[in-house]
């Protein structure tokens, strides 16, 4: 019995392996049936840097050969080729080498296999992940808050600087054609009338260029003032008397000014008020205001006020809150020297957004800073202190107060000193990061927007990346639109500006090693936007021509 089933067995196996053979015999000489090659996926993604990968075939009865689309991702496939016509259904691995994509964009390649027997072919498609992923800025034209005046610094005064003063050449760099861009040049109104005259070159060539001109008070003058004590110390103060000899001692320069070739855009009451070069309380800077700013501003310059130390409320709301006052003042101006930026400190946050608050209390009226430095570490002996010398310093407190101070609807931007170690231009002092009449990292800073945002509107920008800042700026005819992005993160970011009907892009970026150089963009699939590479800590402007 047992050896009847193992007989039965063998026999059947027999039948079974001989109609296998005839199966395929058949199939294979009846038109190529059963013969096939195919990739077992449609489609596989790969990383953006240079990579291997594997690719599995499955065919049966044919050879078969590789062939790819036209394109940048695929280096090399092994094998090219392989099967036989008389295979059965079979396993082929295949390696595929891919270049590194450095673009911004997901890029794509078809690979076609074709059956041979039956000329057959079927696809694979390779989609590779772009260089980076990346940051999306939404900007709305339609949206709209607050016109922007400029951005620049303090002229180095004669009779503070008379070692240090700014050369009509570096000016120019700073001003002129093809320089910096920078839009608003601040004078000192010199207490002596005989010294009024050392500023006006620089403010002629500064205004030639197109920038604003604007003028502060120090000192009232000996002849007019009187010493009180504030404090327990003994300062200067304008004698009451005297209001209407001030005023006229304001307008004397105006109209030197205009008489030697400068319109000045602005005068202001007095540079800080709250401090000790001349002491004003906030009801005294109300009460001239309220009885000679007519007087002034009929020359046809605006008028500024209160222009305190830290923008406090207790100097800049008695002027908004003051019909007659407010009635006379064009300018709420103010400096940021109680900090601005540090929202994780309370009394900063507080300042921040009581400053912030201002732009929708002064009905159509601009609110600007108009003074401010960063020196930590000077008084220090040992160079590694000086933090102001480094780039990351500058990045994260010029670069980004004046984003804050836009975001806060800032209508202009002003610099202490021009010149001097810690600010926009180097000086001969042995702490300057740069040499003498060349160009510090703030001053690139700076120069992002006065180029880029100068006579715009902001409006509307949003980003999903808390470390990138953007803000973002059209002109007047609204066929260009601005942005300046700042990368708060050490890693290079690729960002994504949709925007419609945009025909051209360019774009310049500063950080540590870069001063504004010329950067790539590159347009979005739909034509209708652009990406732009951002390196790590770094400042971009892009310009879009719509």
């Amino acid at each position: 019995m047992k050896l009847f089933i193992r007989n039965l067995c063998i026999f059947l196996m027999g039948m079974s392996c001989w109609a296998c053979s005839d199966n395929n015999n058949a199939e294979t000489d009846d038109n190529g049936k059963g013969a096939y090659a195919l990739f077992l996926k449609k489609s596989i993604t790969v990383s953006a840097g240079e990579n291997q990968t594997e690719v599995v075939i499955e065919w049966a009865k044919t050879s078969w050969e590789i062939t790819f689309e036209q394109g940048d991702i695929v280096k090399s496939i092994t094998p090219m080729s392989g099967g036989s016509s008389d295979g059965e259904k079979q396993y082929t691995k295949i390696q595929v080498v891919c270049n590194a994509n450095a673009s911004m964009k997901q890029r794509t390649q078809t690979i076609h296999i074709t059956d041979l027997t039956n000329k057959q072919t079927t696809d694979l498609l390779i989609e590779q992940e772009p260089a980076f992923k990346s940051v999306t800025l939404n900007i709305d034209p339609t949206v709209k808050y607050q016109p922007i005046a400029g951005f620049g610094g303090m002229y180095n005064p004669k009779i503070w600087c008379g070692g240090n003063l700014i050369s009509a050449r570096q000016l120019d760099q700073m001003y002129g054609e093809g320089g910096l861009g920078y839009s608003i040049l601040r004078l000192m109104v010199y207490p002596n009338e005989s010294d009024w005259n050392a500023d006006v070159e620089a403010a002629k060539a500064a205004q030639a260029n197109g920038a604003i001109v604007f003028a502060c008070p120090w000192d009232c003058t000996d002849a007019l003032s009187e010493q009180i004590k504030v404090n327990g110390n003994e300062v200067k103060h304008l004698k009451k008397e005297n209001y209407g000899a001030y005023a006229d001692h304001l307008i004397r320069y105006i109209n030197f000014m205009k008489q030697n070739g400068v319109d000045l855009y602005a005068i202001s009451v007095q540079n800080e008020p709250d401090m000790d070069f001349t002491y004003w309380t906030p009801q005294e800077v109300v009460d001239f205001v309220k009885q000679y700013g007519a007087k002034i501003r009929e020359t046809g310059v605006r008028l500024m006020s209160p222009e305190a130390c830290g923008t406090p409320p207790e100097y800049t709301d008695p002027i908004i809150n003051d019909a007659g006052a407010f009635a006379q003042t064009d300018i709420i101006a103010g400096h940021l020297y109680q900090g601005f930026t540090d929202l994780d400190n309370g009394y900063v946050k507080n300042r921040h957004d009581y400053i912030c608050g201002l732009y929708p209390r002064i009905h159509g009226k601009t609110w600007w800073m108009t003074e401010h430095l960063f020196n930590d570490g000077e008084k220090s002996d040992d160079p590694s202190a000086w933090e102001f010398q480094k780039w990351q310093y500058c990045l994260n407190h010029l670069g980004k107060e004046i984003h804050m101070c836009m975001e806060g609807y800032c209508s202009a931007y002003v610099y202490w000193y021009l010149k001097r170690f810690y600010g926009l231009m180097g000086d001969n002092d042995k702490r300057s990061p740069v040499g003498e009449g060349e160009i510090a990292k703030n001053g690139y800073i700076m120069a992002h927007y006065a180029q880029y945002a100068t006579g715009t509107t902001r409006i509307k920008a949003v980003t999903n990346n808390t470390g990138i800042c953007a803000t973002a700026y059209i002109n007047e005819t609204g066929n260009e639109v601005t942005v300046v992005l700042l990368n708060f993160t050490g890693a290079t970011q690729c960002i994504e500006i949709p925007l419609a009907g945009m025909k051209r892009a360019n774009a310049v970026e500063t950080n540590e090693n870069k001063n504004m150089e010329v950067i790539s963009t590159e347009m979005l699939e739909s034509g209708e936007g652009v990406y732009v590479l951002l390196s790590g800590n770094s400042i971009v402007s892009v310009r879009l021509t719509l």
